[in-house]
């Protein structure tokens, strides 16, 4: 495990538009899916939701459009899901996945996890533990999609998660509501509560693939690729996973050299 402190730093990819690393990220799930059903093995995606993903699952959509690929073996699970809201609201994480990736891919709903949010309100322990039994079942994650908020949290892994942490029911931080206000029509609409996959199943997946864009992001970069490692930016705790590729703008990139 790296040492709090320590300054090594994954090669980032900087991409000259986002378009071209959402492009280059569902290129390699492409093969990673089109590789599984050759040899009719199953393949565990761990996905994402936020602006960030809209232009990578699009470029999935068109690949698989172009390039079929028998979807029948493949597994996903979301990091994440808000408390409190009910069965098909359209701001929930389950509803972005079906916009945006599921319904237009055609992968099979039945194979398509989230974590137990209404079982999380009521037992919060027990929820988590089903989450990441569910996965350790399934084998564990092939390759899991992260973005990262302003103050370095991944899936909903705030400033000062440990790296030991695994799913379980968080708090949101004030930044991480008032980011997602737009969608929820006023701060005062935003869920307090989510539950997330913790870093320790994230780490544990065979490939992470983290994107970035834009200068609001260049500090949150920053802190996770130069700094020194620190709980206060948990994507920072992903810095010496063994298969990290971060994906960048020229303007998420641009404090790096700061």
């Amino acid at each position: 495990m790296q040492e709090p402190g320590s300054t090594s730093v994954p090669s980032p990819v900087v991409a000259a538009t986002p378009a071209e690393a959402c492009a280059r990220v569902a290129g390699e799930i492409h093969e990673l899916l089109a590789a599984g059903a050759r040899a009719g093995a199953p393949t565990v995606l761990g996905l994402a939701t936020g602006g960030t993903m809209v232009g990578v699952y699009s470029a999935l959509v068109e690949r698989l459009a172009g390039e079929p690929v028998d979807l029948s073996r493949v597994t996903t699970f979301n990091l994440d899901e808000y408390l409190g809201l009910a069965d098909g609201d359209p701001r929930s994480f389950r509803s972005f996945m079906a916009q945006h990736l599921f319904g237009p891919a055609g992968f099979a709903p039945e194979r398509c996890h989230f974590p137990d949010a209404a079982l999380a309100a009521e037992q919060p322990g027990l929820a988590g533990e089903a989450y990441q039994a569910l996965i350790a079942r399934h084998g564990g994650l092939d390759l899991q999609l992260l973005g990262i908020g302003r103050n370095g949290h991944v899936a909903f892994n705030e400033p000062g998660t440990p790296e030991a942490a695994s799913t379980r029911v968080v708090p949101l931080h004030e930044h991480t509501r008032a980011d997602a206000a737009p969608s929820f029509g006023g701060l005062e609409h935003v869920p307090t509560h989510a539950i997330t996959m913790g870093l320790l199943e994230i780490r544990a997946a065979r490939r992470l693939r983290l994107l970035a864009f834009g200068e609001a992001k260049a500090a949150a970069i920053h802190a996770a690729l130069v700094a020194p490692v620190d709980p206060a930016c948990p994507a920072s705790l992903l810095r010496n996973h063994a298969d990290l590729e971060v994906l960048l703008d020229g303007a998420a990139a641009s404090a790096l050299g700061a």
